[in-house]
């Protein structure tokens, strides 16, 4: 959930720098350590850019960022507004991604922050779970429209970046993030995804769909063992 990512990294943030290290760092960052930098970054379920500072950590000379809510997108272009002069170049476009564009879909909003919304109503696990994190009752039309539309209309060409990276957020709808890119998924070289072993949105994706277009593209699970992978949360991948 990207609320809760944001309040880890901002207690994280609290911490004076030469303490951090007693804290316990993911495999992710590890990961993301070792292989910076990572000079494009697509993500996709942006909310309000909470990770724009660790993305110019790893050298992003690009950060798109697509979001679906037009009024979390509002908020989203006053954050990366105040990014100016980074050296990273934060773009943003408002859109609801899916596998096919044009195709009118049904947004919910969720209490708090937005950060939960979804095409997707919640189950009876998620508000178990995340008891704040409900629908608001407030729904949107939307019309979709595919990755691939949207990085031409910027004139990104993945595949003239060295290691380009893909981050999909969008509380279930991740698999038709993911067929809507199609062929154009081989030219990142990282894919970092949520993913579901348990049902937290209504028709939401799950793990083991989203693990089989992934390999199916060439890329390896290197965030967990199949084992370990969590009932809810994010993955990563590399290319083989």
């Amino acid at each position: 959930m990207r609320f809760l990512k944001g309040v880890e990294r901002s207690l994280k943030h609290l911490v004076p720098q030469g303490w951090r290290k007693y804290f316990r760092t993911s495999k992710y960052e590890l990961i993301m350590g070792r292989v910076r930098p990572v000079d494009l970054i697509v993500h996709v379920g942006a909310h309000w850019a909470e990770d724009a500072a660790l993305y110019e950590s790893y050298g992003a000379r690009t950060v798109l960022w697509i979001e679906a809510d037009p009024d979390t997108f509002a908020r989203l272009q006053e954050v990366l507004a105040e990014r100016q002069g980074t050296g990273t170049d934060h773009r943003a476009e408002c859109a609801l991604v899916s596998a096919t564009g044009g195709e009118e879909l049904t947004f919910h909003r969720f209490k708090g922050d937005g950060s939960s919304s979804s095409i997707h109503k919640s189950t009876d696990t998620l508000r178990a779970r995340f008891p704040e994190a409900g629908e608001s009752g407030e729904v949107l039309e939307m019309v979709t429209r595919t990755l691939p539309e949207i990085l031409a209309r910027h004139g990104i060409d993945v595949g003239t970046y060295a290691k380009p990276m893909l981050v999909v957020d969008v509380q279930g709808h991740e698999l038709e993030v993911l067929k809507g890119i199609g062929a154009g998924l081989d030219a990142f070289s990282l894919c970092k995804c949520e993913v579901s072993r348990v049902p937290m949105y209504e028709g939401g994706a799950m793990f083991p769909d989203i693990d089989a277009v992934m390999r199916g593209a060439g890329f390896r699970l290197a965030s967990h063992a199949y084992a370990r992978v969590p009932r809810h949360g994010d993955v990563l991948y590399m290319k083989d």
